[in-house]
């Protein structure tokens, strides 16, 4: 997983478990709001017509009436239950004046359950005529029946006790519930998007300034010594940018000074060559002197060969690269004119498109396992023996394999300074050297007849 794959699922997964542990919570408080709004409102209702009935007035026609006109605006809740005959509105079972339903105070309802309201005026005088004063009303009571929440108010008509009640269903408090709390769980969503969004930016920004550090490593690997990290960032991404910078200069620095080491061994190693030549030269005419005189060119040439060894990375770059197709064409050509004396078939097998393939090589050191190689085909087959060069790939490989006819080269041969062949041993091992600084390997395989040597070298 991505490091902003990682930031992502860590913020939207903890805003998530947060949400969710506030869920239950959340639900149940708004269920009991919107529970105690329900039943005030029907305390409410169930009050204004108990203060309707207080009065005395009117008949059982104009009670029907005002309980339709209620129920056909609030869903047939109402109930009024004088105790002398059918009741009016929705006949529940439950309500009257002597139910056996456990009726409660209900909260905030106004009057409380067992107080009377005496109904005369701030100066003490009753409303209306003494024949129709007004009734005493009871307090808002509320019980748990079948379905839902019944809220009750008693009122006192003609010296009678008549009970209103209106039903709360479970089912309205339900549907209540979820539409708050559908609202509650869009802001819910709305608040996982943004801190989802807040997370990509923040995780964009983050792998963005490594990327740019990880980067500057590849440039620098590639061999490209001026590279150097931006400092920006949070303060430990900027703390690996400025180490990086500072192992990027301490590289530059250590090459310059090999630079300056070489060329200071360049001079310290001529000097007293040249000067053992001139006492060789001084020397009389004799098989003696012809020996050293050898033995100083071998010097002189292995003390080149090391110095432009060591000079190779100011030339070439930390990481050289080769096109693979020119050098072995090269090659082949120089060993062409002696395959062609010695009567073989000498053939050379590029794939089409080859032209431009790179390795991870300097061009000498290429050639130098080739020409080893191909060495190794001339000197151990006989006169006549096919020999063949092939260039193809394999993923992403580059894979070149000398061929020969003859009897093979034996897996100990691989090892440094070995030979069954009266030869110094060195050719295989320095093409192997080659494959394994490429990132790649040397493999001795046989094809039928043909015996085969495979470099198989490593992409840049």
């Amino acid at each position: 997983m991505s490091l902003r794959a990682r930031i992502l699922a860590l913020g939207v997964g903890s805003a998530a478990a947060m949400l969710l542990l506030l869920a239950v919570p959340v639900t149940l408080t708004v269920q009991r709001n919107v529970q105690q709004d329900e039943e005030q409102w029907a305390a409410s209702v169930a009050q204004g017509v108990a203060d309707l009935l207080s009065t005395g007035r009117g008949d059982r026609d104009d009670l029907v009436a005002v309980v339709e006109r209620i129920d056909a605006r609030d869903g047939g809740r109402v109930t009024v239950d004088a105790g002398d005959g059918a009741p009016v509105g929705s006949t529940r079972p439950d309500c009257s004046v002597d139910s056996d339903a456990r009726f409660g105070p209900l909260a905030d309802a106004g009057t409380p359950p067992g107080r009377r309201d005496d109904a005369r005026s701030p100066d003490g005088d009753s409303y209306g005529p003494p024949d129709a004063r007004v009734g005493r009303v009871y307090g808002a009571e509320v019980a748990s029946v079948d379905g839902g929440r019944l809220v009750r108010v008693v009122a006192e008509q003609r010296g009678r006790d008549v009970a209103v009640c209106s039903f709360v269903p479970s089912s309205v408090v339900g549907r209540e519930t979820l539409e708050q709390v559908g609202v509650l769980g869009l802001a819910g969503l709305v608040t996982l998007a943004a801190v989802a969004g807040l997370a990509v930016v923040v995780g964009r920004r983050l792998a963005g300034h490594l990327t740019a550090a990880a980067a500057t490593a590849e440039r620098l690997a590639a061999g490209d010594l001026d590279a150097r990290a931006p400092q920006d960032g949070p303060r430990e991404v900027r703390s690996v940018s400025a180490a990086l910078n500072r192992l990027a200069g301490r590289i530059d620095e250590l090459l310059v000074a090999e630079r300056e080491t070489v060329a200071d061994l360049s001079h310290r190693l001529r000097t007293p060559v040249t000067a053992v030549r001139l006492d060789v030269e001084a020397l009389p005419e004799s098989p003696q002197k012809r020996e050293l005189e050898d033995h100083l060119d071998h010097l002189e040439r292995t003390l080149t060969a090391v110095i432009q060894a060591a000079r190779r990375p100011q030339r070439e770059g930390a990481v050289p690269r080769t096109d693979v197709v020119a050098v072995v064409q090269d090659r082949f050509a120089y060993w062409a004119p002696l395959l062609e004396d010695q009567r073989r078939d000498a053939v050379l097998e590029l794939p089409d498109g080859a032209a431009g393939w790179e390795v991870r090589l300097a061009d000498a050191d290429l050639a130098a396992a080739l020409d080893a190689l191909l060495e190794n085909a001339v000197a151990h087959t006989a006169e006549g023996v096919p020999v063949a060069v092939t260039v193809s790939s394999v993923g992403t490989d580059t894979v070149v394999e000398v061929r020969d006819q003859g009897p093979g080269v034996p897996p100990s041969a691989l090892r440094r300074g070995t030979s069954d062949r009266g030869s110094s041993g060195l050719g295989l091992d320095i093409a192997r050297s080659c494959a394994e600084a490429s990132g790649g390997r040397l493999e001795l395989d046989r094809d039928g007849p043909w015996s085969l040597v495979r470099l198989v070298l490593g992409a840049p």
